[in-house]
């Protein structure tokens, strides 16, 4: 089981990339945010350091198979930023986002007293997932266009977003739920739920 999310999640990351690098070499790049690239590195960055963790905590393939796939993640949204760069804006919505989440970030350490925190880091997972999904949803609605996400990309981030929560959850339920994979669990979760929200802003801008 864990071995066939494994390889359906590395496809599917293929399967978003793809029209991704299509649209933003063809510059259709609105409803697209800076803001948004760079809090998922800082999200991504975070994630895979706790997939790391706890791999370290047990060396199962499982939990291998998760740190891979972050891996992947981390350099294919680097790519993404970097191509959009170039062409996309950055507005001033994007800097309340990226002072919020960063407020968030730094009064979640300074609660917890610790970055080293597996669960510490899971919070700061949230924040650098969930928020930047919900602007995401919101300046797609306020600009009347969601052309920068082609419809097979939003599908490929359904089809491996659930997957890789279930992963995590298996991960837990057959290792132990150490903190480490708690921690990767709640922004996995966070991730799920605000993506859910993208769905919707898409679909209504698609479709009605």
């Amino acid at each position: 089981m864990s071995a066939i999310l494994f390889w359906f999640q590395i496809m599917m990351a293929w399967v978003y990339m793809v029209p991704q690098v299509i649209n933003l070499l063809a510059g259709k790049t609105a409803g697209l945010t800076l803001a948004m690239l760079v809090i998922f590195i800082g999200y991504l960055v975070i994630s895979l350091s706790l997939a790391l963790l706890a791999w370290k905590e047990k060396k199962q393939k499982i939990r291998l198979y998760t740190v891979i796939i972050f891996a992947q993640w981390v350099v294919f949204i680097l790519a993404l930023f970097f191509l959009a760069v170039g062409s996309v804006r950055w507005n001033p919505g994007d800097t309340v986002v990226c002072v919020l989440v960063l407020g968030l970030s730094v009064a979640t350490v300074v609660v917890t007293r610790s970055l080293k925190d597996p669960m510490t880091r899971g919070w700061l997972a949230v924040w650098c997932k969930g928020i930047p999904q919900l602007w995401m949803a919101y300046f797609m609605w306020s600009s009347g266009s969601a052309d920068w996400l082609p419809g097979l990309s939003l599908l490929a981030t359904d089809a491996t977003c659930v997957p890789r929560l279930v992963q995590v959850y298996l991960q837990g339920r057959q290792g132990g739920w150490d903190r480490a994979t708690k921690g990767l669990f709640l922004g996995e979760f966070s991730n799920v739920v605000s993506w859910a929200v993208v769905n919707i802003v898409w679909v209504v801008l698609k479709c009605f």
